[in-house]
């Protein structure tokens, strides 16, 4: 399956027609995804009720620890593949500060932020940096 997909995308990505194509339609994706965004802050309430509230953020926090261990394996491997985990552990990590700041209240409020500025933001910057390193490494 694995060969299957990239021999499918290089052959895709091979074409410049294929990737104007592909351009315009993320572009325009993009811009659905905008009309949807105005939509919703229309019609969203300043409320809601979650029933998996716990699940979703046990879930995230897997998803961090997984992309931290992907990424220190990569690195301890020299693999090419390790940009990728610490793109993704970048943007993981970026997404729990936000949420968690944004979510918060209170005097949760205030340990939520004390999280985001102390550990989540500088992890997912040093993420990003190994990312940005990694390219250089593999000349991409």
């Amino acid at each position: 399956m694995r060969l299957r997909f990239s021999v499918w995308t290089r052959t895709l990505m091979a074409s410049q027609a294929a990737r104007h194509k592909m351009a315009i339609a993320f572009v325009g994706s993009a811009i659905v995804l905008v009309g949807w965004m105005v939509f919703l802050a229309n019609t969203l309430h300043g409320r809601a009720v979650v029933s998996h509230w716990s699940t979703v953020w046990i879930g995230l926090d897997t998803m961090e620890a997984l992309a931290l261990a992907t990424l220190g394996i990569l690195l301890v491997r020299h693999d090419h593949r390790a940009r990728t985990a610490a793109t993704v552990a970048a943007t993981l990590f970026g997404m729990d500060a936000w949420f968690d700041v944004m979510l918060s209240r209170g005097g949760d409020f205030v340990q939520a932020l004390v999280l985001a500025v102390l550990f989540e933001i500088p992890l997912a910057a040093a993420c990003a940096g190994i990312a940005r390193q990694t390219a250089r490494w593999y000349d991409v």
